[in-house]
């Protein structure tokens, strides 16, 4: 199978794009420095190899502030969250009750952009959904910048 436009490298790219702005927001809005962000998609984008782990079929999963001293396991949070959405293809605020499965953490906070999927955990289920949108936004932003770079005349990605 070929390689996605959507892979671990362009994803770090849109998450260092908007990391700094996170961060700020994380202090100035929400009191708070710990998060955790996994980014993953749905199976058109990221077909799942049942002999990986969800977490390792991930493009990201990372956090910011000091993992030793979160008050909560915010990476399992983001991870369930992800994973709701990578199976049903819905953001988590739209996932009814009948849909979550045993382990499924209740909280939302995961976005689903195009079948780009990411998931917050560790502050307000709404800035939680937003800083989910943006990393999406910035994913599907630079894979569009990726389209409009190809040399002219090339007719294949």
């Amino acid at each position: 199978m070929s390689k996605g436009i959507v892979c671990t490298e362009l994803v770090r790219e849109a998450f260092e794009m908007v990391s700094p702005h996170i961060e700020k927001m994380l202090v100035d809005h929400a009191n708070q420095t710990d998060m955790s962000v996994v980014v993953s998609a749905t199976e058109v984008i990221n077909p799942n190899d049942p002999d990986k782990s969800f977490k390792d079929n991930c493009f990201l999963v990372t956090g910011f502030g000091d993992r030793s001293a979160w008050k909560l396991d915010y990476e399992r949070m983001a991870l369930s969250k992800a994973e709701k959405s990578v199976r049903t293809g819905l953001s988590s605020v739209n996932i009814e009750a009948h849909y979550f499965r045993e382990g499924d953490t209740p909280y939302w906070g995961s976005v689903v952009l195009d079948d780009i999927v990411v998931a917050c955990s560790g502050v307000e289920a709404h800035y939680d959904e937003m800083f989910s949108m943006w990393i999406a936004s910035a994913i599907k932003a630079l894979c569009k910048k990726r389209i409009s770079l190809l040399p002219k005349g090339q007719h294949f990605i």
